[in-house]
């Protein structure tokens, strides 16, 4: 694997010690060749995730952190991105999806990626791979 997709989950769970997946995902992310991928919407999902567990000042350092990291390639979607993600949203009722989930699986496929860094399993109800 040389790119993997990084949901909210797998952020929060890489970055906060005592997480239910912290050292497998650490773990995994020690291989230096690995490119990581996120989005404007995931990083605003962390975001309101660590201001509700933690405070404002970690989540800024968190972002920071997250877009100045060299392995990281942060993507913003386009207006007919978020048009599909919007359309996959309202087409899944029987999902728990969030419009953040909907716009990562159109992103991915747009990108070309299968994997997700994820700790929920939206990500494989949409026939992707998860790690760890």
């Amino acid at each position: 694997m040389d790119a993997c997709f990084v949901d909210t989950s797998g952020w929060y769970d890489l970055l906060f010690a005592g997480s239910p997946e912290h050292d497998r995902i650490k773990k995994l992310l020690d291989e230096p060749s690995l490119r990581l991928v996120t989005s404007t919407y995931v990083l605003d999902e962390l975001a309101s995730l660590i201001m509700s567990r933690k405070d404002h000042h970690t989540a800024a350092q968190v972002g920071a952190h997250i877009r100045a990291a060299a392995e990281v390639q942060v993507e913003h979607p386009d207006a007919a991105e978020e048009r599909r993600a919007w359309a996959l949203f309202l087409d899944r009722p029987d999902k728990h999806y969030t419009l953040t989930d909907c716009l990562s699986f159109v992103m991915m496929r747009r990108l070309q990626l299968t994997t997700a860094l994820a700790t929920d399993h939206h990500f494989r109800q949409e026939g992707f791979q998860t790690v760890p």
